[in-house]
């Protein structure tokens, strides 16, 4: 898998280093198929290579598609349970509002301490999964919810809205939380580049006699596969990275953030 440190780089130094790595393989093999024995091995694979670029560059172009698929499902997911956990807090806040009784400063108090530990919480989600203190002012809200209202009908109707609210985000964080550590797997990255570089070998394969055709050849397929290969490190991580989700909606709903 790609190092922690290229997710936090901007979009074009993430190319430039999936560029520079598959860059790399395809000089190796020009320069090797340059060698007058390394093109007499590959003279007999010349009337098979074309099938066999076609069949191999149509797997590539599948998993790809597929991982790419899985990816931007995966971030658009968690787009919607981002905002989906910042609209439960609303919802909750509008039904405090609501009320005739004296505002519940504890629970206001609660929400915005519930903000505050998703921020914190937001930094270490990859590495470290739940924070304390968003966990601590969730068991809060829960408790405070449960105990802290009377036994007049409005205050049961009020309570029922409120463990419901609190019900969908606390479900939507442990879809956020599951979702910071559901990254494109080793075994998935190793199908892909296996792949590509099975494919760059036929390629340069099939034009070990013509040294020019080679070298062009090889130069298409390597910014053909590094832009396919730079969309899947720019989307495999929602919440880390220059264009990652933000815990702002969250924020801006508990009133931390204004």
């Amino acid at each position: 898998m790609p190092p922690d440190f290229i997710f936090l780089l901007p979009p074009a130094g993430i190319f430039a280093i999936v560029f520079a790595t598959v860059g790399v393989f395809a000089l190796l093999l020009h320069l090797y198929f340059d060698m007058a024995r390394a093109q007499k091995r590959a003279a007999p694979l010349v009337n098979l290579s074309m099938a066999v670029v076609t069949v191999t560059g149509a797997l590539f172009g599948l998993s790809i598609t597929f991982l790419a698929n899985s990816v931007w499902n995966t971030e658009d997911r968690a787009r919607e349970t981002v905002n989906t956990e910042a609209r439960s807090i609303r919802v909750m806040e509008v039904y405090l509002d609501a009320t005739r009784e004296p505002p519940h400063a504890d629970l206001y108090n609660l929400l915005a301490a519930y903000g505050q530990g998703v921020a914190e919480e937001w930094r270490g989600m990859y590495d470290n999964g739940p924070g304390a203190a968003a966990e601590l002012a969730l068991r809060s809200l829960y408790s405070t919810v449960i105990k802290g209202f009377g036994d007049s009908q409005e205050d049961r109707v009020l309570q029922q809205h409120l463990l419901t609210a609190l019900d969908v985000l606390s479900s939507a964080r442990q879809q956020r939380l599951s979702m910071a550590q559901d990254i494109v797997s080793l075994p998935q990255w190793i199908l892909v580049l296996g792949l590509g570089l099975v494919l760059l070998v036929m390629v340069a394969a099939s034009h070990a006699q013509f040294r020019v055709a080679r070298r062009v050849a090889l130069a298409t397929m390597t910014v053909a596969m590094s832009i396919m290969l730079f969309v899947i490190v720019q989307h495999d991580r929602p919440f880390i990275g220059h264009a990652a989700l933000t815990p702002d909606p969250i924020l801006r709903a508990a009133g931390v953030l204004r």
